[in-house]
């Protein structure tokens, strides 16, 4: 017994090196990961918003009130950092937020998007090009603002909380006064 004891005084080292792998061979064996697990992709918040199929946004094109649309994608970083000033402004000035979400769009729907685009007819530049506004809508996101069954303003990129309210003011989509 006493060749035993020291045995295992003079190989400590080793034996509990031995040990550790074994527990870390055994963890990697019986921990399961999920191969499938999906990653959480940062979405376009629009539980404030009035959301918009394509063809209730060209009927936004049919009334003379103004209404102030945002098209966007849902995984958009711009659109998604958009998200707050618009929701803030909303709020604070009463007037509704369209949204139109253009990966919704399918190849079905061609003709209502090209519709779509030829409404979005003010001149724009966007870096350097020079063209109709509706040619550059795969930028994200985009402000439109419609009154008077036409497109009034168009701006692609976020907007600070001053800044849509300085638009809104402009176009009449403020409505009460806080």
């Amino acid at each position: 017994m006493e060749k035993i004891k020291k045995h295992f005084k003079n190989n400590f080292a080793i034996y509990t090196v031995l040990l550790v792998c074994l527990s870390v061979i055994l963890v990697t064996l019986f921990v399961t990961h999920e191969d499938n697990e999906e990653v959480q992709v940062a979405k376009v918040d629009t539980k404030y918003f009035e959301v918009v199929t394509l063809q209730e946004a060209l009927k936004l094109f049919e009334q003379d009130d103004p209404v102030y649309l945002v098209a966007g994608l849902e995984t958009c970083s711009a659109t998604i950092g958009y998200v707050p000033y618009l929701q803030i402004a909303e709020a604070k000035f009463g007037f509704p937020v369209y949204y139109l979400e253009l990966s919704s769009i399918d190849e079905s729907q061609i003709d209502d998007l090209n519709k779509f685009i030829d409404k979005l007819d003010i001149d724009y530049e966007l870096q350097g090009e020079k063209g109709k506004f509706g040619d550059f809508i795969q930028t994200t996101p985009s402000t439109i603002i419609i009154k008077n069954k036409k497109q009034v303003f168009g701006y692609y990129g976020s907007m600070n909380t001053t800044t849509i309210e300085t638009l809104a003011r402009k176009y009449g989509l403020i409505i009460n006064e806080n």
